[in-house]
Order: C-alpha cells, then sequence, then structure tokens
C-alpha cells in the first residue's frame, strides 16, 4: 500500500482515508482535532466506514501520511472505537 509520503496532524485533510494495521479501509477523515497553538494532536473523527462515525485517539495512530493515515490497531480491534455522532 501505497500512500505517499510522510505527514503530520498539521497537513491532514477531510476526506483521507484511514486504514487499519491490517490494511482495512475504515472510512475517511471528517475531523481533525488538536490544540494548534499548543502543538497537541488529540486524534481524527472517521466516518463513510462499517463504524460509522467514530473517534480514533492519538496513540491509536501509527502514522500519517500524506494519502492515507495507518492505525496501530486491526480492524477487529477498530469496531471497539468510541462512536460520534
Amino acid at each position: 500500500m501505497d500512500l505517499g509520503a510522510p505527514g503530520s496532524y498539521l497537513t491532514l485533510a477531510t476526506g483521507t482515508p484511514v486504514y487499519s494495521a491490517d490494511e482495512q479501509e475504515l472510512g475517511r477523515v471528517d475531523e481533525v482535532r488538536a490544540a494548534d497553538d499548543l502543538d497537541i494532536f488529540d486524534g481524527v473523527g472517521i466516518s463513510g466506514g462499517p463504524a460509522g462515525k467514530a473517534f480514533v485517539t492519538a496513540d491509536h495512530i501509527e502514522e500519517i501520511f500524506e494519502r492515507g493515515v495507518l492505525l496501530r490497531i486491526s480492524a477487529a480491534e477498530a469496531e471497539a472505537l468510541p462512536a460520534t455522532g
């Protein structure tokens, strides 16, 4: 899977695909939660995938790339993510 160059939460766009550690697409970024002035990244809201709308905390994110977000958790583990809504 080629997700492009490494990025950061500062460059993360809505609509970017989010993938589990086992490379299953879970949805797309619909929100980036951060306190930019303090350089604190909280996580991302995702929607459009099998889990519906959910929030992924920063500690579940392995890496952000220009064309995708890769999580540290599997698709099965992602089913337990908190729903948002």
